[in-house]
């Protein structure tokens, strides 16, 4: 049994239909495992619930910042308004069940993940594609001191940088897609930045949103550059679903990624109180700095709206990233087509059909 850690339920409401939605759809199965009876939305109307299942979606990681769009989706009631009658957020982590197994086995609808997880996954023949990306840039940095910078891979050459088995794979491809040789740097396991601050090392492969700017609040004055634009311009945070769900049940994907778009939309528009639901609701547990959370989504802001977002919209992927990304999959030894991992046709459709949202 999978554990779930649920934050919120909530009661389904007369909803706002999206453009196009079927009034009926027919029921497919979809286990739901939980074991906690907080995950029981109460009563009230029930014309959402007849439109759709409860769905659960499998997150990457603990519940923080990450994943503030789906929280004030839930809490606003947009996947209500959507047709969902309750959304259970099941809190990723190291010995949690992948997005990928979640969604496969259909304990989960949706999960979040990294294409560094999927692409293998669909590999190994897991029936799956990536229906959207929060990140627009992957998270991934190479970080140093301020006052020994390193500002790109030309700097890299006799340095020594620490890697997290986790990461041993993003790194080596960042190496590959700039024709370093892995004997030019000196490549040690990260055990914490403080490898960094003490000068044990030269640099840390990390994630920006608690990178430079974290060790700078600190009191370490640190620098960093993103893997995205020096080699891996791979997307990150997507959201994976079944080939199933695709050709089975379109309308609930569709729904699904409108109010995921509407909450994300919510919550960098009002940072303050997507924080505060990080910390104060569904991240209680963790007990985060308020402070470190809101200086993390500032960082993550900036992964997740960028030029392409402002042409086509939140979670969508170019053509280019398509492409950016399989490239740099491909240096980390993953050979994949882009039609066997992306399937974007059905965010396309909910831009289509609701062009309010590039407003």
């Amino acid at each position: 049994m999978i554990e779930v850690d649920v934050t919120r339920s909530f009661t389904a409401r007369p909803r706002r239909r999206i453009a196009g939605l079927a009034a009926t759809v027919a029921a497919a199965g979809l286990l739901l495992s939980a074991c906690s009876s907080d995950d029981t939305a109460s009563g009230g109307s029930s014309e959402a619930a007849e439109d759709f299942q409860a769905v659960s979606v499998q997150l990457s990681w603990l519940k923080n910042q990450q994943f503030a769009g789906e929280y004030l989706a839930v809490e606003d009631g947009l996947y209500t308004d959507a047709g969902f009658p309750e959304v259970t957020l099941t809190a990723g982590g190291s010995s949690a069940t992948s997005a990928e197994a979640a969604v496969a086995s259909g304990q989960a609808f949706v999960g979040l993940s990294s294409p560094l997880i999927t692409a293998p996954a669909i590999q190994s023949g897991a029936e799956l594609k990536i229906v959207g990306a929060t990140y627009q840039l992957n998270p991934f940095a190479l970080v140093s001191a301020a006052s020994a910078p390193i500002e790109g891979p030309d700097d890299l050459a006799g340095k020594t940088i620490a890697v997290s088995d986790s990461n041993t794979l993003v790194w080596n491809a960042f190496l590959a897609a700039n024709e370093l040789d892995e004997a030019d740097v000196t490549t040690v396991p990260l055990s914490d930045t403080s490898m960094l601050t003490t000068g044990q090392v030269d640099g840390f492969i990390g994630y920006t949103t608690t990178g430079a700017a974290a060790l700078a609040e600190a009191g370490f004055e640190a620098t960093e550059f993103l893997l995205a634009d020096n080699g891996l311009p791979m997307v990150g945070e997507v959201l994976v679903t079944s080939q199933q769900a695709i050709d089975e049940r379109p309308e609930e994907v569709k729904a699904f990624l409108l109010a995921t778009a509407e909450g994300w939309r919510a919550a960098l528009d009002d940072p303050e109180r997507a924080v505060d639901l990080t910390v104060n609701t569904y991240g209680k547990d963790q007990q985060y700095d308020a402070d470190a959370i809101a200086l993390s989504f500032d960082r993550q802001a900036t992964l997740i709206e960028t030029d392409e977002t402002a042409a086509n919209g939140l979670l969508t992927i170019s053509d280019e990233l398509q492409e950016g990304t399989i490239a740099s999959l491909g240096f980390a030894g993953v050979e994949i087509a882009a039609d066997e991992l992306f399937d974007l046709s059905l965010l396309d459709e909910v831009y289509a059909e609701n062009p309010d949202l590039l407003s």
